[in-house]
């Protein structure tokens, strides 16, 4: 099978937990993977457990950023399209997490770019690559439906 044939998968924030798990899951059924996270260190290390299983481009770099995003839509033209996204990559923010009232304004944008903005961004990227029947997960924190003290930022 040749990977222009093969089910093809880009998944963001994937050099630990839900992302690396899900990127493992695939890799086992032979999907070809596009990977980014931000530690680049980490994310070599997700490579390394990856590659004897599958084909995998490995990105570093933040969601956020357009260039960033642009050369995830590279990997994926070069792969001949995507079967899915996994939008996974996400940033806590200020840390303790301070009330709204207190949470420093730059900061609190950072959060919403990168858990917001880029992901639709990234969609929009990716449009041209996306396969028909293509699916895009969201994955979001239980802070999102579920309110926790001091989280306002965040959640």
């Amino acid at each position: 099978m040749t990977i222009s044939h093969r089910r093809t998968a880009l998944i963001t924030g994937a050099s630990r937990g839900l992302g690396l798990a899900l990127a493992h899951e695939l890799a086992q059924r032979e999907w070809a993977l596009v990977v980014d996270a931000r530690g680049a260190v980490a994310l070599q290390a997700a490579h390394d457990q990856l590659a004897p299983h599958t084909h995998v481009v490995a990105i570093p770099g933040d969601v956020a950023d357009p260039a960033h995003r642009a050369a995830l839509a590279q990997a994926a033209y070069e792969l001949g399209g995507l079967d899915a996204l996994v939008n996974n990559a996400s940033t806590l923010g200020a840390s303790p997490l301070p009330s709204l009232l207190q949470y420093p304004l730059d900061a609190l944008q950072r959060v919403f770019m990168v858990n917001t903005v880029a992901p639709l961004a990234l969609v929009q990227e990716l449009r041209p690559h996306l396969r028909a029947g293509a699916r895009i997960l969201n994955i979001t924190s239980d802070a999102a439906v579920e309110a926790y003290p001091g989280w306002g930022g965040y959640g």
